[in-house]
């Protein structure tokens, strides 16, 4: 087998049979494009954590890695990242089918009218192909009708101002070799793409769209809620804390933003042990752990800092080189 050119890393937790529906479309497809298929099981329930191993040993799955519980989508998807090495890499969601066998080759067509230290991430739209936007509404056609939006004979490559899906997003690995991966800070199902997506435009990396409709499928009718935590308040945390002031999204975006804390972030786990049954034993870094105690000294300051000078005081010079210092003691600085 060739060298991968795009480790595809798919995140599993539980959905038994949306799982597989992804992984044995992707089986199907072309390698003119090399890639490897990285599974990465979240803790899944005894049934679908022996149908991986079964995939796995039958060579459906090139790289399976056993999280011995739900760890969240973050580590889970930077477990693969970091373990399975390639040029590119891909998270894929497990509710996601693969349509078109051609279509990796046909993204990266797309994706080479464009910068190359760039993410391509997916929409659909239904109806609309890579080339026609004709039967699509108003709102949607936006996407696509930006002004650094570029039309080529592949097809039309979008242009994003905030954040791209993460559901089948492509980051090549000289820009993850600048920002890093995806970013530990938050919950199970925290903000790892839209906290990406700042990362990108804080640095002033693009982001490019692609029209996923004819190419996949994003199936996704089926959760995790008998399972999981609630998705939607954990999303509301990330804006607001419930137990009052700045959410953890809404802070690492003005830190980012104001150039107080590096836009490559550090991983919050490292791999201690793999065994021979493809288990993994994770352990919290040391490093992680400074990272956080600042984190938590930044919001403190910028909760009081709202409380007693509005809203505005947070951009005051003098606050802004507090906290710059904050986060340079604990090796998250810009400089």
């Amino acid at each position: 087998m060739p060298l991968p050119v795009v480790n595809i890393t798919i995140p599993v937790f539980n959905r038994f049979h949306l799982t597989q529906k992804t992984i044995l479309s992707l089986r199907r497809c072309s390698q003119r494009i090399p890639f490897v298929i990285t599974v990465v099981d979240n803790g899944s329930e005894p049934d679908l954590a022996q149908r991986l191993v079964e995939f796995y040993k039958d060579g459906i799955i090139d790289h399976l890695f056993r999280l011995p519980e739900n760890m969240g989508i973050s580590c889970a998807a930077n477990i693969g990242w970091q373990l399975v090495e390639a040029p590119f890499y891909m998270k894929l969601d497990n509710d996601i089918q693969i349509l078109d066998p051609e279509w990796l080759i046909k993204l990266f067509r797309l994706w080479s009218h464009g910068q190359p230290l760039s993410t391509l991430s997916p929409v659909w739209l239904n109806g609309a192909v890579l080339s026609d936007l004709s039967s699509v509404c108003e709102d949607d056609k936006k996407l696509f009708e930006h002004a650094q939006s570029i039309h080529t004979p592949d097809g039309i490559l979008g242009f994003c101002e905030t954040n791209g899906a993460g559901a089948g997003i492509l980051i090549p690995k000289a820009l993850s070799d600048v920002l890093g991966l995806w970013n530990e800070d938050y919950g199970l199902y925290g903000a790892e793409d839209g906290d990406y997506g700042l990362r990108m435009v804080c640095s002033g990396f693009p982001q490019y769209l692609y029209l996923a409709t004819g190419l996949t499928e994003h199936l996704g009718a089926v959760s995790n809620e008998s399972w999981e935590v609630d998705r939607k308040k954990e999303h509301r945390n990330l804006f607001i804390d419930p137990q009052g002031g700045l959410g953890l999204f809404k802070i690492n975006h003005y830190l980012y933003s104001q150039h107080i804390r590096t836009c490559k972030v550090p991983l919050r786990y490292e791999v201690v042990d793999i065994d021979s049954n493809n288990a993994v034993r994770l352990a919290e870094r040391e490093e992680y752990l400074r990272v956080r105690k600042a984190l938590t000294k930044c919001k403190y300051l910028l909760d009081k800092q709202v409380d007693e000078k509005g809203k505005y005081a947070i951009f005051d010079p003098e606050f802004v080189a507090l906290l710059k210092n904050i986060m340079a003691r604990c090796g998250q600085s810009c400089s």
